[in-house]
């Protein structure tokens, strides 16, 4: 494997463990938007690890993510700076909806991305 794809790799495996604490802060704190809205250390810990998946996105190479262009990463990495740059304007609504509908779909694309390097299919071995 050469090693932009390595790095690639790499970056996945890293948006993985990010996309797991967030699974795993739904576990500890409810899988409710009104808990979510009422508990400032629910909302900023989703918020923090998806400020880490979208400043790992960016790190992707170009032929990367052109490659799964079925990933919105323009969008993963327009979250990133609006956590970042504008926490006023993030609402409650859009965070739970990224959480709920958006990293679910993230983490089944990423591992599928992780098997299919694993397995050496299209040239790439893990």
């Amino acid at each position: 494997m050469n090693e932009p794809l390595k790095k690639d790799r790499r970056i996945v495996i890293h948006i993985l463990k990010h996309i797991e604490n967030i699974f795993n802060t739904q576990k500890r704190f409810g899988n409710d938007v009104k808990t979510f809205g009422a508990d400032t250390d629910y909302f900023n810990s989703a918020c923090m690890s998806m400020l880490q998946i979208g400043e790992l996105a960016h790190h992707l190479t170009a032929e990367f993510t052109k490659e799964h262009a079925d990933i919105p990463w323009k969008n993963i990495i327009g979250l990133r700076n609006v956590v970042v740059h504008g926490y006023g304007q993030l609402d409650i609504e859009t965070v739970w909806a990224a959480i709920t509908d958006d990293i679910p779909e993230l983490y089944q694309k990423c591992k599928a991305i992780i098997a299919v390097d694993s397995e050496g299919v299209s040239g790439v071995q893990g």
